[in-house]
């Protein structure tokens, strides 16, 4: 399976102490360079610029070519039509990308796209992550949460 990841699900699932997931689900992941680089800048968290510099095996950083980057709406943003772009080089099975315009874009080149709480149900509906503590942590960060998708997602675990 092909997988290609945005820095959303990444930077998320790193602070969330969940990235694992993604070698237990998918194996491999392909990061683009230009989200390697969103994910190492000052702005981005410790963890997750120490993360990005060592990135373990099941990780590969890629190139994208610039011509395919630049067939992609320029209203988002560099790592999001980078991540699309490698996703379309790669006929990635699936793209992991949280931002609503980067999805859309996706679904309307018909890639098949999850985010972080993707993941995280998925991650969840095998025993492997702890709901309540998991929604209370996600509170704590940064991540945009729509209380009704929350509901949506997460709706057959106790809430904390």
């Amino acid at each position: 399976m092909i997988v290609v990841a945005d820095s959303g699900p990444l930077h998320y699932l790193i602070l969330l102490e969940h990235i694992e997931l993604l070698r237990r689900f998918y194996g491999q992941v392909l990061v683009p360079e230009p989200v390697a680089g969103e994910l190492s800048a000052a702005a981005a968290p410790a963890v997750v610029r120490d993360w990005i510099t060592k990135p373990p095996t099941w990780v590969d950083v890629r190139p994208v070519p610039s011509d395919a980057v630049s067939m992609i709406r320029d209203d988002l943003d560099l790592g999001e039509r980078a991540a699309i772009a490698l996703a379309e080089t790669m006929h990635a099975d699936l793209l992991l990308i949280d931002e609503a315009a980067g999805r859309a874009e996706a679904k309307r080149r018909h890639l098949r796209v999850t985010g972080t709480l993707g993941v995280l149900r998925v991650g969840a509906e095998q025993g492997l992550v702890n709901v309540p503590d998991l929604l209370e942590r996600l509170k704590a960060t940064s991540f945009y949460l729509d209380e009704t998708l929350l509901h949506t997602v997460f709706d057959r675990w106790p809430k904390p």
